[in-house]
């Protein structure tokens, strides 16, 4: 039986990066280092109930800087609480709620783009809950930041 998960919100997601020393790996990391997470920077937070009774607590991470969003993750309610379902990185991302799913956008730069304006359009990663974690279900690409 699940425990009753604390609030989704900006403070308990906040709270849950700091108690769970949320690692951001290499792979996933800008300077190709990994690193801790700080909680403050913590930036938005969507909901998602999942099929099963469980709910999914997905975090974005600011960069401090000019680089908006660059790191995004995915809790989701088990036993103790919110447990780390998913880590991803990326560079000026947006995440939007699509019924259950989750839509992660990411800008696509061209060699001379400014920091601004990214001319390749924007590549879209639809990630939906299997039951036991999160894979992908979809990825396309649109000249617009909206993903359909």
């Amino acid at each position: 039986m699940l425990a009753a998960a604390p609030p989704c919100n900006l403070a308990t997601a906040r709270a849950t990066v700091g108690r769970a020393r949320l690692m951001i790996p290499a792979s996933q990391s800008m300077s190709e280092e990994a690193y801790r997470a700080d909680p403050k920077l913590v930036d938005a937070v969507l909901c998602l109930p999942l099929p099963g009774g469980r709910r999914a607590m997905v975090l974005s991470l600011a960069s401090g800087g000019t680089a908006g969003d660059v790191n995004w993750a995915i809790y989701v309610s088990g036993t103790r609480g919110y447990e780390l379902a998913l880590v991803r990185g990326g560079y000026k991302l947006s995440l939007a709620r699509r019924g259950t799913d989750v839509v992660e956008t990411d800008p696509v730069y061209r060699s001379n783009d400014p920091n601004c304006c990214p001319t390749g359009g924007f590549d879209h990663t639809r990630w939906r809950w299997t039951g036991t974690g999160f894979a992908v279900a979809k990825r396309w690409h649109t000249a617009s930041l909206k993903p359909q």
